[in-house]
């Protein structure tokens, strides 16, 4: 907890001897075109299991190709 009593240094753009045009937006080297909201997520799949659980989770995970 000794990092919340440290201070905390900050500097502005003379102190680090930096023009204005080469940070920020204007200064980015690339730029977003588009953008989209993430989908929702799904609900997963429920195992019940009834002696064949390890079963079912490996063809599961066999269908998906993670096995």
């Amino acid at each position: 907890m000794a990092a919340k009593k440290k201070p905390v240094q900050s500097w502005d753009l003379s102190d680090l001897d930096i023009e204005a045009e080469e940070v920020g937006l204007e200064g980015a080297w690339t730029a977003v075109d588009s953008a989209t909201a993430r989908p929702a997520r799904t609900a997963g799949t429920i195992v019940k299991d009834e002696g064949e659980g390890g079963k079912q989770l490996a063809e599961f995970l066999a269908g998906q190709k993670f096995i």
